[in-house]
């Protein structure tokens, strides 16, 4: 059987005049003084307002962080290009001087004439692409590398008469000997370097 639950308060005027007495008195201690009321009522408007976040920021430092990293990356950028650059020169000069092409293949062997010619002027009979060294002597940093374009190079021969023995020795001539490219894994080591040399530059920057 379910007992029904009655207030307090109507248990007590339900006892009688005497107690009732008691509930008036009960009433007037458990009013709520009109101050408190109307410091809820404040509290409750401000809360309705939502709260507000007060924050003080160095955005002029961070402005002024962001263009010196903006700075430093474009040089560090324009520095790791033309790096690049004497990198690629050193790996063809290298692999040349080894008798391999830019794929890393041996070199197409010399005519019979031409390997009789070296042998006469007592030069040395590799397939090194070098016979006075003024092709190969022509590619330096100074005179190969030329800025093309922001963050961009260029790899070439200056002069005129180098270029077309370049141009002769890499696509005219017949077998090719392709001494002026790069590969894929060539490729990825500069692209490597690069990447090293762009974070050890920004490390030294100090932002």
């Amino acid at each position: 059987m379910a007992v029904p639950i009655i207030p307090v308060i109507l248990k007590r005027v339900a006892t009688g005049i005497g107690i009732r007495k008691l509930i008036s008195k009960d009433t007037k201690q458990a009013e709520i003084p009109q101050s408190e009321v109307n410091k809820i009522k404040r509290g409750l408007q401000e809360f309705a307002k939502g709260i507000k976040i007060k924050t003080q920021t160095n955005s002029k430092e961070v402005i002024r962080k962001v263009d010196k990293f903006e700075s430093a990356l474009e040089r560090a950028i324009d520095k790791g290009v033309k790096q690049a650059g004497f990198q690629l020169l050193k790996i063809i000069r290298t692999k040349t001087q080894k008798g391999i092409d830019f794929n890393s293949k041996p070199f197409a062997p010399y005519s019979e004439g031409y390997l009789k010619r070296l042998q006469k002027e007592g030069k040395e009979t590799n397939v090194d692409l070098w016979y006075s060294g003024k092709m190969l002597g022509a590619l330096t940093p100074n005179q190969a590398l030329t800025k093309t374009g922001k963050h961009k190079i260029t790899l070439g021969f200056a002069r005129a008469e180098e270029r077309n023995k370049a141009l002769w020795n890499q696509v005219i001539n017949s077998p090719k000997r392709e001494f002026f490219g790069f590969n894929n894994r060539t490729e990825k080591i500069i692209n490597k370097s690069f990447n090293q040399f762009i974070e050890k530059e920004l490390k030294r920057a100090r932002i």
